[in-house]
């Protein structure tokens, strides 16, 4: 568990300078500010989360709650940046007037240098929409609403579109909720698994949604036979967006409907 716990705080941080500025803000907040009533807090609690990250037992019991593949997030509740920010402005101002300016361009030059500029890393991209949704979910969703006309209608797609979805447009009926929460079972369960596949099947894909009663069904543009397969199942491609196929089961949005929808 020791291990593992230092994995994850190894990949939480990566190539960063500020574990290390971490280290040094409560080694100078230990050494000479233990006195102040208000930085015993801070390091009473800063130290307590760290023991509940790193000893076994406390570890282990936190990964059962949460799941492993996300215990690094325990690292939030450690309040590193206020504790950097805590210890430079202690030391700077125990120093002389004439060097603080000095040592606070210095420090927030280094802090600046030490960090990455995230609107060129890839995390975020520009779209035209209000809801600040990827521009591809938000065409999926108006090339459904726009053929149902009004109608409730029920749309199944993959994780990474559907986790959006109800951001864009809650009016719009799903089968299943994240992770196939939301009393997914039987062939909506199935629906889940068969769509969120490394690779698609795209006969078993259609198989399900056709008895769960999707009226909309949204897929990775499928090449020929894997049309006809769904085609098969009475999909009907109503268009393309961006890298997926959208498309309508039967004729019209009203000639299939689940019990989902409830009173249309």
């Amino acid at each position: 568990m020791i291990k593992k716990s230092l994995g994850f705080w190894n990949n939480y941080w990566g190539s960063s300078i500020f574990p290390y500025l971490l280290v040094i803000a409560l080694l100078y907040l230990l050494i000479f500010k233990h006195k102040k009533k208000t930085t015993r807090y801070v390091l009473a609690y800063v130290f307590l989360m760290l023991f509940l990250f790193f000893f076994p037992y406390t570890a282990k019991i936190i990964q059962k709650c949460i799941g492993e593949n996300v215990y690094w997030r325990v690292l939030w509740l450690v309040p590193s940046t206020s504790v950097i920010a805590l210890a430079l402005t202690e030391f700077i101002r125990g120093r002389k007037s004439f060097l603080q300016p000095v040592l606070l361009v210095l420090f927030a030059g280094m802090i600046a240098w030490g960090g990455k500029e995230f609107y060129t890393e890839g995390y975020y991209h520009k779209v035209n929409n209000y809801q600040q949704v990827p521009d591809v979910v938000a065409g999926i969703c108006e090339l459904a609403k726009q053929d149902a006309d009004g109608k409730k209608f029920l749309l199944v797609a993959d994780e990474y579109v559907s986790s959006y979805i109800r951001v864009y447009d809650p009016s719009v009926y799903l089968p299943f909720g994240r992770r196939g929460s939301g009393g997914a079972v039987g062939a909506r369960r199935q629906l889940y698994f068969e769509i969120n596949a490394p690779a698609f099947n795209y006969a078993n894909i259609a198989k399900y949604a056709e008895w769960v009663k999707c009226n909309y069904l949204v897929v990775k543009i499928p090449n020929e036979q894997q049309k006809e397969e769904l085609e098969a199942c009475h999909y009907q491609e109503l268009g393309v967006v961006g890298e997926y196929s959208v498309y309508r089961l039967g004729n019209s949005v009203e000639e299939y409907r689940s019990p989902l929808l409830g009173e249309s």
